[in-house]
């Protein structure tokens, strides 16, 4: 039996509230300014919105604070199938459903998010960060932390920045090269180190690591315009692979 969730007709699902977090809240915003854009409208014309989210499951519902909408706010739920017939919402009163995030994000400011690990740390900055402040994690909130965390960044930025890392041998040198920095970095951080003995080790490991198919990937591509994007480069994996490619030219 079909269902109404904040204006739209749910059917073999069962929702339970849970907290709005600031990436649901980012992922709401940018459904609105879509629809903005696409519509050629104003915020006072969109009255409901919904944001899926892949990396947990959730959907997040927008109703507009508007004398012609009856309950106003943000609501996140986690997302359940379920046969037909059974379908059901879980609300939870005590979980804030205001506007004032979102208010926040439409008047330039960000919101902060922790990140549970570095990993996370480095994928929110990247593909939120205009929109979020992401809080490092513990244990990196630091001095030497924050700036082998700008270190791993730089490296990550770099190396999401161009197609030639979406390639076959391209990503497995990328997932590689940041698999065995963040080791490198966690285990300086644990013992006291510094961001300079990551530098150090940074070296250490690209000599150890295979780049012969990322070396030939660049040869064979061929394009001149690949090494214009990306050379001189603050990624020290990315000259690396350049430059053994180079090497093989000579």
């Amino acid at each position: 039996m079909a269902i109404k969730l904040h204006n739209f007709v749910i059917t073999g699902k069962r929702y339970i509230q849970v907290d709005s977090q600031p990436l649901h809240i980012t992922g709401i915003f940018k459904k609105i300014t879509e629809w903005i854009k696409l519509r050629r409208c104003s915020l006072n014309d969109i009255h409901n919105a919904y944001y899926y989210c892949e990396e947990d499951g959730t959907v997040t519902f927008y109703q507009a604070d508007k004398a012609q909408v009856e309950h106003p706010g943000i609501w996140t739920y986690m997302l359940y199938e379920c046969p037909e017939g059974q379908e059901n919402v879980f609300p939870d009163s005590a979980i804030d459903i205001s506007l004032k995030p979102l208010y926040r994000l439409l008047a330039g400011d960000k919101l902060a998010q922790e990140a549970i690990n570095i990993n996370q740390y480095l994928e929110y900055r990247y593909q939120e960060g205009k929109y979020l402040d992401v809080q490092l994690p513990l244990g990196w909130n630091n001095t030497e932390g924050r700036k082998i965390s700008n270190l791993l960044y730089k490296e990550y930025q770099v190396l999401h920045t161009s197609s030639i890392f979406a390639e076959t041998a391209g990503e497995k040198y990328m997932q590689a090269v940041m698999k065995k920095f963040i080791q490198a970095a966690t285990s300086i951080l644990e013992a006291g180190g510094n961001s300079l003995e990551f530098e150090y080790m940074q070296h250490e490991i690209l000599r150890q690591v295979k780049i012969d198919d990322m070396a030939n990937l660049i040869l064979d591509l061929n394009d001149y315009r690949i090494w214009q994007a990306l050379l001189p480069s603050e990624s020290k994996a990315v000259e690396y692979a350049f430059n053994s490619a180079l090497s093989r030219i000579a």
